[in-house]
Parts: C-alpha cells; structure tokens; sequence
C-alpha cells in the first residue's frame, strides 16, 4: 500500500503547490506511481501548474456521485506516472475529514505516494488536508514571520502525532551573506522542525509553474526537488552548498 503525506504551511505565499508540484514530478521519476490531490478548495491550482487543461471533475464530484474516482484523475503531461485530482471549484464543496480519509485510503491500493496539496491557515480545510496524512511537509519562506507560523502548525502536527519536516522555499543567498535575511539555522531553530530540504528562488520555477511546463533539469531547484524526493523515501543525499548557509 502507498503512503499519504500532507504539504502545509502557516500562511498563504509559502509556495505549497510548487513543492507539491516538483516533490511529485521528482517522485514520479523515481519509477513510483504518485497522486497529487488538491486540497486547496475555490483557489485549485495543480492541474494548471501541471500542463492538465479541460479537466471536467473534481473532488467534489466523486463524493456527489456524478462520478467514479478514476474520471477525476488526470495523468500529468510532464511526467509518466504523476497524476491529480483537482480541488473543488468552492469551499462550500469540500468534503469532510472522514471523507478525505477514506478516498485516500482506497487511492493507497493504486498510488505509491499520495501528496495533499493543504490549503493556507489552520480552519476546515486544513483538518480535511490532514485527515489521511501519515506524515507532513511544513513549508516555510526564509523569514521570521513565516518562520514562527510554521512553529505554530509544527505545534498542531505534534498534537496530532504526526511526523513532519521542514522545507524552506525560495531562499536567496545574497542578503544571508549580507546579513540582511535570518540564516538557515534561525529559520529552523523558529519553526522548530529538522530541514528536509531547501529550494532557492529561482525565476525558471514561476515561469514553468505559469506554462504548465516541467522544470529544465540544468536549473537549481530541479536538483533540489531530487534532493528532497531522495530524502522523503529514506534515502541519503549530500547538503547542497545553498543548504548549509
């Protein structure tokens, strides 16, 4: 059977859908069989980002009966085996927790990774975003503003006793050294996670995130979403220099 992991954050801009995105697209190039499942109800993205245009279903479809989950699966143009379920066109159709959790547990029986794409803040969609996690990605932007909204999701994972690590998105170097943005470490010791990875700001995300188009393998952020699939599966991978500012 798969596993199911949630990408969450403290707050909006984070970048959740992009590390969504890529982890998947590195995943899948491992020869695994990923699900993507938005989550993000009235502010879907994932189809788009993904290069999936025309879709017909969603989520909110499968719990209304208009069809079965295998139509409201869409493969991923940019990588074999990655496929999405785009979110509900509106909050109003969010399905509840309960729900969320035994469609994922029936997707577990086809998929070796599920991914939930969580929405921002800690309200209902949240909750439903967690309900099938074994697992969780807190993503955070290299401030300290960021930095202490993921302590406090971090907080609510632990309640809940599930596991999670840090990913610090779109991180520039230049203002590190000028001592001018907090360093890694003040960023980890605030949200108060173990890193699992970090992705530098890169324009070559945004420009294929907005085109549906897949990363260039020469741009850094590909090596670092390879970086960070190794790392979620169990595997070793060697700190990038941009990792031990």
């Amino acid at each position: 059977m798969g596993s199911v992991a949630v990408v969450t954050s403290g707050k909006g801009g984070t970048g959740k859908s992009t590390v969504t995105a890529g982890l998947g697209c590195a995943l899948a190039r491992t020869g695994r069989k990923v699900l993507l499942i938005d989550g993000d109800a009235g502010l879907r993205s994932l189809d788009l980002m993904l290069g999936i245009g025309g879709t017909v279903y969603d989520m909110s479809d499968i719990f209304a009966g208009r069809c079965e989950p295998i139509r409201a699966i869409y493969p991923s143009p940019l990588c074999p085996d990655l496929f999405v379920v785009p979110a509900p066109v509106s909050l109003e159709q969010l399905c509840s927790p309960d729900d969320m959790r035994r469609l994922c547990r029936g997707f577990t029986l086809y998929y070796d990774v599920i991914l939930v794409d969580c929405p921002a803040g800690v309200g209902r969609g949240f909750e439903t975003a967690l309900a099938p996690a074994e697992r969780a990605l807190v993503v955070t932007t290299p401030d300290m503003v960021c930095a202490r909204d993921a302590q406090i999701v971090s907080r609510l994972l632990e309640d809940r006793q599930l596991p999670a690590r840090l990913v610090i998105n779109r991180l520039r170097a230049a203002p590190i050294r000028q001592g001018r943005m907090p360093d890694v470490d003040e960023i980890i010791d605030t949200a108060g996670l173990q890193l699992i990875g970090i992705l530098p700001e890169d324009e070559q995300v945004a420009v294929a995130n907005a085109n549906g188009k897949p990363l260039p393998s020469s741009c850094r952020a590909s090596q670092c979403f390879e970086n960070i699939a190794t790392r979620f599966l169990g595997g070793d991978a060697p700190l990038a220099r941009l990792e031990k500012l």
